[in-house]
């Protein structure tokens, strides 16, 4: 059969996928075995604003691997897709583009007009990266996407809200939060990220104290908050002090006087031992003002200017421009007693990398005490979930659970969950799923709902399981027993079919990023338990970040992103997935064009090595059976057997532990070296020649590796599947043997270990070893490679056998002419050598080269690595060098150096041969 000279990758993708998907390969319900053991992922669910990243791509890659793998090894597989509605980002976008298209804001049209916008903007734009998530070949369930705001995962959050609200875990209250002025809403703890900045400055501001010529001072970085200040607070057995404690002082550019207070928050060593205390506009002065029962002026508005409660002066101008005022005010009334450089840590948006502004705000919170204990429990009682790796995020995650404080789910937005609460005339309060049930709660219909939206994060936070159908509506069926849980005998005749929930709950791994496991991955494992009384998921695989090719975290600000369409157009997307699958488990990866080249050129490899096997397939066909009776095959066909068996376990071993980067290392030697080089090179000459055992055979090992690649390489191996003679839906896994063949469905090999043979392995690792040295050999010494060699081995008795039983193959691939065996080397000194681990071989060298030349040459290369490595040495010996360069270089120069050495003992060694 002839196919194509070179792989085109396109080809492939853009004709299997629409098959599969159109086939329903992706769905559950392909698996026709009622007894199947069940195995899901939930997707992590990108914005609906978002395109697809190479964070995406690395995450996306290893759950497809996962559940291709599991559906060929005949579990009944559900890998869940959807999309996040991404609150603010939504909302930011449908405000741009109304100010642009039209001059308005969202107050020129109404909430529910700009709520119609925004669905309609995620309907125009929000399906973007579901189309990319197609082109990454991704085995999602299409049928059963969800979007976080569906009617029924919408109704899964009232439900949930109104019932946490009815136990008590969700208030409303009076808190200190982080407020963006820029989006102007609440953000939770989580979502802002700290900052250091070097050009910070350390203010110090005197008040005067009544009744006395004295000041007392207080340092801040933050001076414009001074005007919201309520007090001062002093340690009480601070001496300096003591004195002034119950005066007042009168507050500089005020009209007003506030009092000195005793509290032992204050540190008196720390700074002037004096604190300003501005209850609205920071946590620990909040907690102090509460305990003092002091006044809370808030003196900024939403978007980040001073309001009238700062002084006319200030009312209207933008908080840092207040700050340089007030600075400036204080140096003119002679109250500015000095500015420091200071290292200030600045809290900034996540989203907008605003400064945020702590302000006191009344908003909705979730009591965080006894959710943290659900999943402390969990984890010490069942170690769930299992982090792989483990170290460091199991400790970090524990750590974080036993210091949580409550959680701000109320957003100042108008795009995303309504908080299900409504408000009389007198500011009760009555929380309900609906508008009709607080109005007969109220007993009127005279009711305003609360303006704000839930966070994002509470919704995603139900993921697990209002996706699979839970949405806190009673059941009629009489079963809420899981599948998992309780075996096959469930489904009996007189029992209703399961719901995806109790099916695919709890699910079997979460593929996340570490930046989200506080966020949505604990969320997720408290919230589940509580709701279901089931486990989220077992195992949490932390994928690390995708670097660009600086090192350095991409950024549209640095210009370093990588676009994973551009390297799909490259490089094809099977190469692309096979590379970010070769990452070790958890750690960073700096993006490098040359590694997804590498696996192109995998992929080139494979083509052509289907290419060799069926341009001589004539008569030949895929047969298992000529793979077991093994005791009558040649020792390349009992070795390759055994390779194939021993890395199908390793593999299966592997991908059970989330190793993806071992399993994708032993595939790769396995296909490049044992069966690319040497397996077909060793039996070429028996399928030219037409041989159809030979044929048959090689073309079975093939069809079975690339039922193991095929999870991480989908389109090539479907491409080259469908195109071996023999194949059939009959080499599905027996769940799916009334589907139309393909690979996607085919058992996933387990290997046999009675077909593992290390006794064959060994002897061809001897017979293998030899040629390859003597190629090394050939190469080292410039011998023409139409030049025959003799070839001389000094070994053992029995692997001198070995050798003597496969002297043609020895011959042909060393292309040698002679072969001499003995116990000792009985050669010309102007031989070269190599040893071995069971041999000494020589191959004689007169009259193939010329030895003068040779001896020139040699020591050429030898100068000229000398003069490389005495470099390396003196770089090496600088010890301030050493401590300053980054260890990744430092260590690349030693192992450079390492390997001069290395060359160099060879050359020397060849060398000594021509004296």
């Amino acid at each position: 059969m002839e196919i194509a000279k070179a792989y085109d990758p396109k080809t492939a993708e853009e004709s299997h996928y629409q098959r599969w998907e159109a086939n329903g390969y992706f769905a559950p319900e392909i698996n026709e075995d009622p007894a199947a053991p069940t195995y899901s992922i939930v997707i992590p669910p990108p914005n609906v604003t978002g395109s697809l990243h190479m964070g995406h791509a690395l995450q996306h890659t290893i759950m497809d691997v996962l559940t291709r793998w599991k559906r060929m090894q005949g579990f009944r597989t559900l890998w869940l897709p959807g999309t996040d509605h991404a609150g603010i980002s939504v909302q930011r976008k449908v405000v741009e583009q109304l100010k642009k298209d039209e001059g308005k804001s969202p107050l020129d049209i109404g909430r529910e007009e700009f709520i119609r916008r925004a669905w309609a903007w995620k309907e125009q734009y929000g399906n973007t990266i579901t189309e990319q998530m197609r082109r990454e070949g991704v085995s999602v369930d299409w049928s059963r996407h969800r979007f976080t705001m569906d009617e029924s995962l919408s109704l899964a959050v009232r439900n949930v809200f109104c019932t946490l609200y009815k136990e008590g875990w969700i208030y409303r209250g009076l808190r200190i939060v982080n407020w963006c002025p820029r989006d102007k809403t609440v953000l939770s703890d989580l979502e802002v990220k700290e900052e250091s900045k070097k050009d910070g400055k350390l203010v110090y501001l005197k008040y005067p104290v009544n009744g006395t010529d004295r000041t007392i001072t207080v340092a801040t970085t933050r001076p414009e908050t001074m005007l919201g200040d309520t007090a001062v607070a002093v340690n009480p057995s601070d001496e300096r002090y003591k004195d002034l404690i119950g005066r007042t002082v009168e507050l500089p550019l005020t009209d007003r006087e506030i009092p000195i207070i005793a509290d032992e928050y204050v540190e008196a060593e720390f700074g002037t031992g004096a604190v300003k205390i501005t209850p609205a506009h920071d946590p620990n002065d909040y907690l102090v003002g509460e305990r003092h029962g002091l006044d809370l002026l808030l003196v900024m508005n939403e978007d980040g200017t001073m309001n009238a409660a700062a002084g006319k002066d200030f009312d209207g101008i933008d908080r840092f421009e207040a700050r340089k005022i007030v600075v400036e005010r204080f140096e003119e009334l002679g109250l500015l007693e000095k500015i420091e450089d200071y290292e200030v840590s600045l809290p900034i948006c996540e989203r907008c990398k605003t400064v945020v502004e702590p302000i006191l705000s009344k908003q909705w919170f979730v009591k965080m005490d006894e959710m943290r204990d659900i999943a402390l429990d969990l984890m010490r009682s069942e170690g769930v979930p299992h982090f792989h790796p483990q170290v460091p995020h199991e400790k970090v995650y524990t750590a974080w659970l036993e210091n949580l404080k409550d959680w701000t789910i109320s957003r100042q937005l108008w795009w995303g969950h309504q908080i299900p609460a409504w408000y009389d005339n007198d500011g009760n309060v009555f929380v309900a799923r609906t508008a009709v049930e607080a109005y007969e709660q109220a007993g009127t219909t005279e009711l305003t709902q609360d303006q704000d939206v839930l966070d994002t994060w509470f919704s995603s936070g139900l993921w697990a399981f209002s996706t699979l159908g839970w949405t806190g509506e009673v059941r009629s069926e009489p079963s809420a027993v899981s599948r998992k849980d309780a075996g096959s005998d469930l489904l009996t005749a007189n029992r209703l079919p399961l719901t995806d929930l109790e099916t695919f709950l709890p699910t079997d791994v979460l593929v996340t990023g570490r930046d989200i496991i506080f966020l949505w991955v604990s969320r997720m494992i408290m919230l589940t338990k509580k709701f279901t009384g089931k486990k989220a998921f077992e195992d949490v695989v932390v994928t690390g970040t995708v670097l660009g090719k600086d090192g350095k975290p991409m950024s549209k600000s640095r210009n370093n992103g990588v676009d994973p369409l551009e390297m799909f157009d490259k490089f094809g997307v099977d190469a692309t997935r096979i590379y970010l699958a070769s990452v070790a488990t958890g750690a960073d990866i700096k993006w490098n064009d040359t590694g997804v080249e590498t696996y192109r050129n995998f992929a080139n490899k494979i083509w052509n090595a289907t290419r060799f096997c069926l341009m001589n397939s004539e008569n030949a066909a895929v047969d298992h059976a000529s793979l077991m009776d093994r005791s009558a095959l040649s020792l390349p066909d009992r070795w390759i057997i055994s390779r194939l068996n021993q890395t199908a376990m390793d593999v299966n071993r592997s991908l059970s532990r989330y190793e993806f980067h071992t399993a994708v290392s032993l595939l790769y030697h396995f296909v490049w070296d044992d069966f690319c080089d040497w397996y077909i090179e060793l039996k070429k000459d028996e399928i030219n020649s037409g041989d159809v055992e030979a044929t048959s055979r090689i073309l079975t090992i093939l069809e079975i590796a690339l039922r193991m690649l095929h999870p991480f390489m989908p389109y090539l191996t479907e491409e080259l599947w469908l195109k071996l003679p023999g194949i059939s839906s009959q080499m599905h896994a027996k769940a799916y043997q009334n589907a139309e063949a393909t690979i996607m469905l085919a058992a996933f090999p387990p290997g046999d270990a009675n077909a593992v043979d290390p006794n064959a392995e060994a002897e061809m690792h001897l017979v293998i070893d030899t040629i390859r040295r003597v190629r090394n050999i050939r190469t080292e010494m410039n011998i023409k490679p139409s030049d025959r060699v003799a070839v001389h081995v000094a070994a053992a008795a029995e692997n001198q056998a070995i050798l003597a039983a496969n002297e043609a193959q020895i011959l042909k691939l060393a292309r040698a002419d002679k072969l001499v065996l003995g116990e000792t080397l009985d050669v010309p000194k102007a031989s070269a050598k190599a040893v071995i681990a069971n041999a000494e071989i020589a191959v004689p060298l007169e009259g193939l080269i010329d030895f003068d030349k040779e001896r020139e040459r040699l020591q050429n290369q030898i100068n000229k690595l000398d003069v490389e490595y005495q470099r390396l040495a003196g770089q090496l010996s600088n010890e301030d060098f050493v401590n300053k360069a980054p260890a990744e270089k430092v260590e690349a120069l030693r192992e450079r150096k390492a390997e001069i050495e290395q060359q160099t003992a060879t050359l020397n060694s060849n060398l000594e041969a021509f004296k």
